[in-house]
């Protein structure tokens, strides 16, 4: 007995062994979910990067392969995934970029270049906004579309001489881009991540951060050093976004294009929760995928927004607001062709000003007071109308 039960313990070390060998032959996908749109709750909207460990987008994953968690508890409603290329859903782009004092030079120089070069990639249905670091986040140009960008106005672009408030700045970015209608939002940060003097505090701005479900972009750039770049990591990871950092000036160029392909290569997902209430409160959104040879998990808190009437109850109430006011249309057409019956008045019109009169009228009592020679015109011009014909 004992002798079996020692090769029992053996053949499931064994097993467990073998098994932890194949999960760790594995490869990892990096799942991020960038943007939750709860707005419409339980209908979601959800933007999902899946990634190779290269950082390359992983495209025509299966619907069947993804699998969606709301606080642990599995979602198993009607999924709808498709790869974002092929919505041809508009983009509405924040870039917020670093131009105070210290960056007069080449450090500012590369980022408008990279600026230019990002404005000529954009597609024609996107929309950009433009901002610099500052005491505020002073404004360029706002929701332009790639042929209105004005490369001028990017390069003339100059050196902000107030303190280099980021919180401040990203935070009035952040107010304004939630205005603006788009559904599909990303703010881009090129800094080097210092903040001297800002009236918000890193906590506030993360609080802030958190409400919002835009996702933020950052490329750290080297100027001073790198003791400030990981606020930038910080504040990305938090939003669902992605952070990169630029070794090099002339390195920024290709970080803003790859972060393009992050925002324009994921994938679209409309979903229903059956699991959870509307309550008003956070909750977190879970994303694995499983493939067989590679597996990845994402998560990112929403809130179950608490509509005062549910989607279907507003589009019933706009489809009977429409059937009312054509029934009250029809209704005054009714009534006034029985009023107008009434009183002995037809389809007979009168020869010469076309108006409707009774049957019992020989002649019109709006032409009888019209002047003579007002009344001949009208009459001249109905003889060579009747002679044309």
């Amino acid at each position: 007995m004992k002798w079996r039960g020692l090769w029992v313990s053996v053949v499931l070390l064994l097993v467990v062994s073998g098994f932890a060998a194949a999960q760790e032959g594995r490869a990892r996908l990096g799942v991020r979910l960038d943007q939750v749109i709860s707005r419409d709750f339980p209908e979601m909207t959800v933007y999902a990067a899946v990634e190779d460990e290269k950082g390359e987008a992983v495209a025509g994953l299966a619907p069947g392969l993804f699998r969606f968690r709301i606080d642990s508890l599995e979602e198993g409603g009607d999924l709808e995934i498709v790869p974002f290329s092929l919505r041809g859903e508009p983009v509405d782009y924040s870039l917020l970029f670093s131009a105070g004092g210290i960056m007069e030079g080449e450090p500012l120089e590369f980022q408008k270049a990279a600026i230019l070069q990002f404005i000529d990639g954009l597609r024609e249905e996107d929309t950009l906004s433009l901002y610099t670091v500052g005491e505020e986040a002073a404004v360029l140009f706002e929701g332009r579309k790639k042929a209105d960008a004005d490369s001028a106005l990017v390069s003339k672009a100059p050196v902000n001489p107030g303190q280099p408030r980021l919180y401040d700045s990203l935070i009035s970015v952040m107010r304004n881009a939630a205005r603006r209608q788009t559904r599909r939002k990303a703010v881009i940060l090129v800094s080097d991540g210092r903040d001297q003097g800002s009236r918000f505090t890193k906590e506030q701005l993360a609080a802030v951060l958190a409400e919002s479900e835009i996702p933020v972009y950052a490329v750290g750039i080297r100027v001073l050093g790198t003791q400030s770049l990981s606020v930038l990591n910080e504040i990305a990871d938090s939003t669902g976004g992605a952070y990169l950092y630029a070794r090099n000036l002339k390195d920024i160029p290709a970080s803003l294009k790859s972060i393009y392909r992050k925002i324009t290569r994921c994938y679209v997902i409309s979903l229903e929760a059956e699991s959870l209430r509307a309550d008003g409160l956070p909750h977190t959104l879970e994303l694995g995928i499983d493939d067989g040879e590679a597996s990845g998990r994402g998560a990112k808190t929403f809130v179950a927004v608490k509509n005062p009437l549910p989607p279907w109850v507003k589009w019933v109430a706009a489809g009977l607001a429409f059937l009312c006011a054509a029934a009250a249309v029809v209704l005054h057409i009714v009534i006034r062709i029985g009023r107008r019956r009434r009183m002995g008045i037809t389809r007979r019109r009168c020869p010469a000003c076309k108006r409707r009169m009774k049957d019992s009228w020989d002649e019109c009592p709006f032409c009888k007071y019209l002047p003579p020679k007002k009344r001949g015109e009208k009459k001249e011009k109905k003889e060579q109308k009747e002679k044309k014909a």
